[in-house]
């Protein structure tokens, strides 16, 4: 569980720590270098603390920043190549927040150029991008007072209130005094042009609240000189409302503005041309007063502060200029009012023509921006058909791998599917070869078992035959030894006879039962002898006593003694005939 809480608290403190301008020092402390003119200290941090950076992000606010630096320079390549850099680093992070800086930084860029379009839609896409973030006020602040000076310009726009209040708004909540400071004297402007516009007491009364609170955060300003160049921005702004009014009792608060102004800028190169405008004011304090020696004293020591100071606008030197032509012309000084009256021409053209070359110098590196940009545009809807293609044909690549496995696998399945049939038809086979070499070694062994039989019935006749002759040879025999009188033709005679009767006989038993013999020694559990088989076949073929007893040359007493223990051997109850018994074992 601590183990997820400190995660929780280290993701925490990245997403603390990644672009949330309220809490980024150093970006605050460029600002107020750009503020208060420090140019060389703005663009160390920048390239110390902000540039080499690890921090994307970081980076990408450097070179926004630094494209304030460079306009400020009138660098308009180095402006642009600033932008550049902050965007091409902002497509690699993806980040959202990344975006909206470098929209933020190309809205004041096409600001510039008078491209409104680029403008709006760059500064609203800014704005709510950084809206849905917290912690970002400080940025919200400056994005709000850019819409809001935008819209002041455009005399179509009637709803520019609005953004000088969420200016003021979102600087309050980034507690940023310089952002603060400068959002109430904006504020304070507002009221006063409405003022002029209406004549109406109360914005005179909004004016002067809004410009005592940019004082009050003026003189909490830490840095010296972003808090002088604050607190000289308010007594010009105060006395400049001041001397709207055109009261009679309200040239001495003019004066005693304009004097504490000079005092804060006293011996400070830093603020030559605030001394200067505050002479033009003091002149045209003078001039509605009607000391026009006094007015021309203080439009001439203006002229003489404002004329070589870059950090004055022509606009502002060509109004000191008209100022003093005035001044001559009310005084009949003709050639002098027509001197400073070129003057201000020449410095109208000049500044017109510096202008215009600055114009199209920035056209010129917008336009080839743009066409790089959309260069890059058509490389990178290439490289994503590109990619999509190298996606498709991956695709279709690995289809035809599955579709390789696939019909491996099916071939596989089917040659096993092919050899399991095989197998199987093959064990059938076997088996049905097995079965019939059973069977025929059954038929061998049957027609073996039946050709022993047929050899036991040839030996059984032959052996009777042989006894039979033996008989007939001893009888023979003993009627020699006897001397008896021998009717040898009749002997013989007889003889033939039995010998067709004993054929008779032995044609007899070759046709019984093949099991005949197997079955008796079964019964009789095997206690026959070949004697006991011969009595028991003569009973199969239903001969009587006194025949087996001529077959066997033995009496009638022998053939019944015989049969009694071939019955007993048997294992026959009294009551059981013997024949019928043996006849009955193969009916």
């Amino acid at each position: 569980m601590k183990r997820k809480i400190w995660l929780l608290l280290f993701f925490l403190f990245i997403q603390i720590g990644k672009a949330q301008s309220d809490l980024d020092k150093d970006q605050q402390l460029v600002y107020t270098y750009l503020y208060s003119k420090e140019y060389d200290q703005a663009k160390d941090l920048l390239e110390n603390k902000f540039i080499k950076n690890n921090d994307l992000n970081k980076q990408v606010i450097g070179y926004i920043y630094m494209a304030d630096y460079y306009n400020v320079k009138n660098d308009e390549t180095k402006k642009s190549e600033a932008l550049e850099k902050a965007k091409n680093i902002a497509r690699k992070t993806k980040s959202s927040i990344d975006n909206a800086y470098v929209k933020f930084g190309y809205a004041r860029y096409y600001e510039k150029l008078n491209k409104n379009d680029l403008f709006i839609k760059y500064i609203n896409e800014s704005i709510k991008e950084f809206s849905k973030h917290s912690n970002e006020h400080f940025v919200l602040t400056q994005l709000y007072f850019l819409r809001f000076n935008f819209k002041s310009k455009n005399p179509l726009e009637k709803d520019t209130r609005k953004d000088a209040i969420l200016a003021n708004q979102h600087a309050i909540k980034s507690k940023n005094n310089i952002l603060i400071n400068f959002t109430y004297s904006n504020l304070g402007y507002f009221y006063k042009q409405k003022y002029n516009q209406t004549n109406k007491i109360e914005y005179i009364d909004s004016a002067k609240y809004n410009y005592q609170q940019s004082l009050v955060y003026a003189e909490k300003i830490q840095n010296p000189i972003a808090k002088k160049r604050s607190t000289i921005v308010y007594y010009l702004n105060y006395g400049s409302l001041v001397t709207t009014l055109n009261h009679q009792n309200t040239f001495d608060e003019t004066m005693k503005n304009y004097h504490t102004i000079l005092k804060l800028t006293e011996n400070d190169p830093k603020f030559n041309e605030i001394t200067a405008f505050t002479y033009n004011n003091i002149g045209s304090a003078y001039e509605n007063k009607g000391e026009i020696d006094s007015a021309e004293k203080y439009y001439l020591e203006s002229y003489t502060l404002a004329k070589d100071n870059k950090d004055v606008f022509p606009q502002v030197k060509t109004i000191i200029l008209g100022n003093i032509a005035r001044i001559y012309e009310t005084k009949n000084d003709l050639t002098k009012a027509l001197e400073y009256e070129r003057k201000a021409k020449q410095l109208i053209i000049e500044s017109n023509q510096e202008q215009f070359d600055n114009n199209t110098k920035s056209l010129e590196i917008f336009y080839n921006t743009e066409k790089k940009n959309q260069q890059i545009k058509q490389l990178e809807e290439k490289n994503n058909i590109y990619s999509k293609q190298k996606f498709l044909y991956i695709g279709i690549i690995l289809l035809a791998i599955a579709g390789i496995f696939f019909l491996s696998y099916m071939l596989y399945y089917k040659l096993k599917s092919n050899k399991q049939k095989t197998d199987l038809l093959q064990a059938e086979l076997n088996l049905q070869l097995e079965k019939e070499e059973k069977a025929r070694i059954k038929a061998e062994q049957e027609l073996l078992e039946l050709q022993q039989e047929q050899l036991n019935k040839q030996a059984l006749a032959a052996s009777l035959q042989l006894k039979q002759k033996n008989s007939f040879l001893n009888d023979l025999k003993e009627k020699v030894k006897e001397k008896a009188t021998i009717n040898l033709e009749r002997i013989l005679k007889d003889e033939r006879l039995m010998d067709d009767d004993f054929n008779k006989i032995q044609n007899i038993i070759k046709d019984v039962h093949p099991s005949f013999f197997n079955k008796l020694i079964d019964v009789s559990k095997n206690k026959l002898t070949n004697q006991d088989l011969k009595y028991a076949a003569y009973l199969y073929l239903n001969m009587d006593n006194m025949q087996i007893a001529n077959v066997m040359k033995v009496e009638t007493k022998t053939v019944r003694m015989a049969k009694y223990r071939l019955k007993q051997k048997i294992g026959l109850e009294k009551n059981i005939d013997l024949q019928s018994f043996i006849q009955s074992l193969f009916a």
